[in-house]
């Protein structure tokens, strides 16, 4: 045997295989479990309770009677509203945005932009914005909310930069604003952000008024200057015979 070892190759894979069962299985008569499996699943059987539609009337009956979820009063939630409203109070600038699918990969670089413009997002629940602004005059976005919500809070300055950082954002949707305590759809925020500054609206208004002045000067002298005018070239025209008289 020893020799016959060296001479073949020996082979990797068995020649023989083991076969479980040598005839075909019986689906529609299987054998019965043995004792400890046929306990396992008399043990794990399922039990259900009789259908609705054979219980009687006075079973189904509730009597009028509405189940209510018990609501917790968690002082979490209280701090949270306080800060919210807080928000909404020191904030001449508030910005409501509806949030497509988006990573935190491309959300990041979103809040910086904002923190370094002296904006900040921030996420409250509909439950949370609705215990901040109950009885105050925010009263009114709470139609906004469906669940959480995004809302940056800033100053009416900033709206112009808010606009381009947004742009390069388009998972993150302008549906309102309140700039000073005057609730504005995305329409009029955009046109709000293409206006100019205050002190440039100051500066143009000065040189209107400005102009004006100016012109209101010229039309009062005008008369005045004509006038002179008038009067040397009528001086000029009566010395001139004079000078052609003292030439002869």
């Amino acid at each position: 045997m020893t020799s016959i070892n060296k001479v073949m190759l020996r082979t990797q894979n068995p020649l023989f295989i083991a076969v479980r069962y040598r005839g075909k299985i019986n689906i529609q008569r299987p054998r019965k479990p043995h004792f400890e499996r046929q306990l396992l699943i008399d043990v794990s059987k399922p039990v259900y309770g009789p259908p609705k539609h054979l219980l009687p009337d006075y079973v189904l009956c509730d009597r009028g009677e509405k189940r209510k979820k018990i609501q917790i009063d968690n002082p979490f939630e209280h701090i949270l509203a306080r800060e919210c409203l807080n928000w909404f109070n020191t904030s001449k600038m508030i910005v409501f945005l509806h949030v497509n699918s988006i990573s935190m990969e491309y959300k990041t670089p979103i809040f910086a932009a904002l923190v370094k413009n002296n904006m900040h997002l921030r996420t409250y629940g509909k439950k949370i914005v609705s215990m901040a602004t109950k009885g105050t005059r925010y009263e009114a976005v709470n139609q906004l909310f469906t669940s959480h919500q995004n809302i940056i809070f800033g100053q009416p300055e900033n709206a112009g930069k808010l606009i381009k950082i947004l742009k390069k954002t388009p998972q993150l949707v302008i549906m309102a604003g309140i700039i000073q305590d005057r609730l504005m759809s995305k329409n009029e925020f955009v046109e709000f952000s293409q206006m100019p500054s205050l002190e440039a609206a100051r500066s143009q208004l000065c040189a209107v008024l400005d102009s004006a002045g100016t012109s209101l000067v010229g039309q009062l002298n005008l008369c005045q200057q004509t006038l002179v005018s008038y009067l040397d070239k009528h001086v000029e025209l009566q010395n001139t015979p004079k000078k052609e008289e003292t030439k002869s």
